[in-house]
């Protein structure tokens, strides 16, 4: 895994990259608010890494290699991004600079459960692009194969599971709870029709609509 500095310096390059043109080195410096002399440096440094294609006077251009470190940081914050929003409630520029401090710091295994836990998400709150795919192959993500973790809605009708976990606050959880709708309880979906999710759990029906559904983190059983 990339150090922090690189990642930073991947970030703005990845940016910068989808102008389409070579970047010069003053571009970056701006960008990063650091002095040509540094990022010259670095770029060197990049260059011998295999991330980047630098040669004096003629810019810089990543590599496939710096490409796929660079959206795998990207993906990292999408990630953060949802998490922050849809699950803690953060407005979304708080959840951009708290995003960009720990996106450095999670590792593959977290960013695995991560994605897990909000249903891979293929979008992140106030972002025109998608979040870019996983780098790993499905055999390489134990976490999506073993706990196989997706929204109660992502199930048809007559398959089992298991709740894992409900995205909501305090209030409706407990709404929820009425319903036996709780962590750890099992289900069988009878109905899902894009509208609501109807449920039997404990030997009674359940009925939810699809909205809070979405937010109900559940494994599939069969």
């Amino acid at each position: 895994m990339p150090s922090q500095s690189v990642e930073r310096y991947l970030d703005a390059l990845y940016g910068l990259h989808l102008e389409g043109e070579p970047i010069r080195t003053t571009a970056i410096a701006k960008e990063l608010e650091l002095s040509p002399a540094s990022v010259t440096e670095m770029v060197q440094r990049l260059a011998g890494e295999g991330y980047v294609d630098y040669e004096r006077y003629h810019g810089v251009r990543l590599t496939p290699k710096g490409i796929a470190a660079a959206t795998d940081v990207l993906r990292r914050r999408r990630l953060l991004q949802v998490f922050l929003i849809n699950v803690l409630g953060l407005d979304l520029g708080l959840a951009k600079e708290e995003a960009q401090r720990i996106e450095h710091a999670i590792s593959p295994e977290v960013e695995d459960r991560l994605c897990a836990l909000l249903g891979n998400p293929q979008t992140s709150p106030g972002e025109d692009d998608d979040i870019p795919l996983c780098p790993r192959a499905p055999d390489e993500c134990p976490t999506c194969q073993k706990q196989a973790l997706v929204p109660l809605t992502a199930l048809a009708a007559g398959h089992r599971g298991i709740i894992r976990a409900i995205l909501e606050d305090d209030m409706g959880s407990t709404a929820l709870s009425r319903l036996n709708i709780e962590v750890g309880s099992e289900f069988q979906i009878l109905k899902s029709n894009g509208i609501q999710v109807a449920l039997s759990m404990h030997g009674k029906r359940a009925q939810v609509g699809w909205d809070v559904a979405q937010r109900i983190v559940v494994k599939q059983r069969d």
